[in-house]
């Protein structure tokens, strides 16, 4: 594999485990930006009371739930335990919003599990198992707590006080429309509150000011990158991802929470262009056309930006044009990112050393134990085989220095490491390549093929299931 292709891997599995993190918790991020849209000081139906909600939700609730879940993820239960006490440390040394610290500390900390545990395991006196791994576990974490305290949280302080200098740069240098490749990158790291509160809402406050209106309220409000991003995702997504697009086109335009679609991006990393090429057609337009807002919309919603925008002149067409342009560029680049991504997925998913001859009777998840491990891969296989309750196939996960060739095994192993799989194998083994031990589409293909094999061919027998197909 060639270094450039070993990166491309290396960026999908992180972008696939960052997504992991947010999508079960979606929900708490329409809650979150549904009470802002609403009670908010800006928003439809002000109230200072019901106001009061909103910050605790995102500055605590949203990094522990999304430190539990990558925690989880990596090492069950007790991962996302101690990834929350790790998260805690970590807010407590920074005033900034610790939502991409704890996407970083959560697999962190399930990670140390699982390595505290497997030095642990040989020592643990029968019958004090659950002793030691409650006192590892909160050890653990208050560790992990104290470096977050002193270290991750001060040092994500310093890279994000770096993105807002370079964005004030690149606007004191009349270079308005390339201040969104900063912006947008960080908008997608969870970083948009600290841009949009920190930087262009007092510096877009002055223009207001004295000219009634300014175009900073714009460049990170914009809808429309995520807008495009979420349109392709509709047309070329596939399986849930393309049916969450549709839910939360509806979610980014009325609603204007722009964090509905991060998770999209963090799963394909090539979309920062998509959202970069967007957000610097839509600012350089704005620019062009001298349109602005009265004030910063929160939330950056069509709805918002539309009762923002002053009433005399050109500037509704303005910014509906802006915001169009932003979202055409944006959903162009993404199609063509999508095209590709699903033309490679296409071309490594029927090139499989699957044999029609035998009987299939073990699925074997296999790779290096830690973050994404193949255990949790297994699981995630065995919840989807739950649906053909008449498979008699047993789903395991084995690390691949103690696997053997078997006639009757199908083995799953991520892209990178299909190589070190068939040197470990004397026989030719039959694989299916995944890219991501807990969100892989192959894993609905194998499924998809099995029901169809058991409704169209009737050949499931009390021995397994034969005659798999190259389909798979």
């Amino acid at each position: 594999m060639t270094t450039a292709k070993h990166i491309q891997q290396r960026l999908l599995t992180f972008g696939n485990l960052l997504s992991a993190m947010v999508l079960p918790n979606i929900a708490a991020f329409i809650a979150w930006g549904l009470l802002a849209a609403i009670f908010s000081p800006s928003g439809w139906y002000p109230n200072a009371q019901i106001n009061q909600i909103v910050a605790p939700i995102g500055n605590y609730l949203l990094p522990i739930l999304l430190a539990f879940t990558g925690g989880s993820n990596v090492a069950g239960h007790r991962g996302g335990v101690v990834a929350t006490i790790a998260t805690i440390g970590i807010l407590a040394g920074t005033n900034m919003v610790g939502l991409i610290a704890a996407m970083i500390i959560g697999p962190l900390a399930g990670w140390c599990v699982n390595v505290v545990d497997d030095r642990l395991r040989a020592h643990v006196p029968q019958g004090f198992e659950m002793l030691i791994n409650n006192l590892s576990a909160g050890i653990l974490g208050i560790i992990l707590a104290i470096i977050g305290y002193l270290g991750i949280g001060p040092l994500l302080e310093v890279v994000e006080r770096a993105l807002l200098h370079g964005a004030v740069y690149l606007v004191d240098q009349n270079l308005l429309p390339l201040a969104n490749v900063v912006i947008e990158p960080a908008k997608v790291l969870f970083m948009n509150n600290a841009i949009n509160h920190g930087l262009l809402t007092p510096l877009g406050t002055q223009d207001a000011v004295h000219l009634g209106k300014s175009v900073l309220f714009l460049v990170e409000t914009n809808p429309g990158p995520g807008l495009g991003i979420l349109l392709a995702y509709a047309v070329l997504g596939r399986g849930t991802q393309k049916k969450s697009a549709f839910g939360a086109i509806i979610i980014e335009a009325l609603g204007g929470i722009h964090e509905i679609y991060f998770p999209f991006v963090l799963m394909r990393p090539a979309l920062f262009l998509a959202v970069i090429g967007g957000g610097v057609t839509g600012t350089f337009v704005f620019d062009l056309l001298d349109v602005g807002l009265k004030a910063t919309p929160s939330p950056g919603s069509l709805i918002s930006i539309l009762l923002l925008t002053p009433h005399d002149g050109g500037d509704f067409l303005g910014v509906l044009i802006g915001i169009t342009a932003a979202t055409m560029v944006s959903f162009a680049v993404a199609i063509l990112v999508l095209a590709r991504e699903n033309a490679h997925h296409l071309i490594k998913t029927t090139d499989l050393d699957v044999s029609v001859d035998n009987a299939i009777r073990n699925i074997v998840v296999t790779g290096t134990d830690g973050m994404g491990s193949p255990a949790m891969g297994a699981a995630v296989l065995r919840r989807k085989l739950r649906q053909l309750p008449d498979i008699t196939i047993s789903v395991t996960s084995k690390p691949i220095n103690e696997l053997t060739t078997s006639a009757e095994t199908i083995f799953i192993v991520r892209h990178d490491l299909r190589q070190l799989l068939c040197d470990q194998l004397a026989e030719k083994p039959r694989i299916i390549s995944i890219e991501n031990y807990l969100n892989a589409p192959e894993y609905d293909g194998l499924l998809d093929e099995l029901r169809e094999i058991a409704n169209q061919r009737d050949i499931f027998s009390e021995t397994g299931l034969k005659g798999l197909g190259h389909g798979v």
